[in-house]
């Protein structure tokens, strides 16, 4: 019934192709899915990134010298929740204590930790007091009355006006 001038795909060729074209969508899904799951746990382990960083910055700035002790808890986090537990430990150094923070997600068992983080903070940063230091006053770059526009630091020298501008006020004169 076939003639030579019938030109066409047998059946088994179009099987083999059609073989061919699912072993390859079948390599894209895989890739695909594999990407996915990559996203997500690299989104995961920024997030408990985040909160381990959150966590020791919240000690940092307290003002208190933290305790020597092991403490656990849990957050609400992009829409999840997570569990962190933070153990402070004391230095060789006297009045520096190393903060270390490690957080889960909810799902994942007790003893596994996404992210393991570690800070110090010392006795100095706590009981620093309060910055009274006028930074405007030396000509910063948010002083409206910088007329140079530089930013720069006045250091009270001469202003090209042939004057000696020595009002007692220079900034970093030893006398």
């Amino acid at each position: 019934m076939s003639s030579a001038d019938q030109r066409g795909f047998t059946l088994v060729e179009v099987v083999v192709a059609l073989a061919i074209v699912a072993i390859g969508m079948l390599a894209v899904f895989k890739t695909i899915g594999d990407t996915v799951h990559n996203v997500t746990d690299l989104r995961d382990r920024t997030f408990a990134t985040w909160i381990a960083d959150n966590r020791i910055t919240e000690m940092r700035i307290s003002g208190e010298m933290p305790s020597v002790e092991e403490t656990a808890g849990e957050v609400e986090f992009a829409g999840r929740r997570w569990h962190w537990v933070t153990k402070v430990s004391q230095t060789q150094v006297q009045g520096l204590r190393r903060i270390d923070v490690s957080v889960r997600r909810e799902a994942d068992p007790e003893d596994a930790s996404l992210v393991a983080l570690a800070g110090f903070v010392g006795a100095t940063a706590t009981a620093s007091p309060a910055s009274t230091v006028d930074w405007h006053e030396y000509g910063g770059p948010q002083d409206p009355g910088d007329e140079d526009e530089g930013g720069g630091f006045d250091d009270g020298g001469d202003d090209d006006d042939g004057g000696d501008d020595d009002d007692g006020a220079d900034v970093g004169d030893a006398e």
